[in-house]
């Protein structure tokens, strides 16, 4: 398994992807398909700029980590407001 799945958003790339989005739509107050989508959404432009690459490398898995916990805590915000 790559050094990076210490992330706590890399099971997102496994087939755990499910279940980690079931608990973090829990934390956030989100709906799971929310989670799944908004992760696609955060990921994607950053592994386009990797498609060479056939894993994600931590660099990657660290900006996508930072994006996306900072997309769903907005999201979190804006649906308890």
């Amino acid at each position: 398994m790559p050094k990076h799945d210490q992330s706590c958003f890399a099971g997102l790339n496994t087939n755990r992807r499910f279940e980690i989005a079931k608990q973090l739509a829990a934390d956030y107050h989100l709906d799971v398909s929310q989670v799944l989508f908004t992760y696609l959404k955060v990921a994607e432009p950053i592994l386009a700029k990797n498609q060479a690459a056939n894993q994600i490398s931590e660099t990657a898995q660290r900006k996508i980590d930072e994006r996306f916990e900072q997309v769903l805590t907005k999201l979190s915000q804006i649906k308890k407001g």
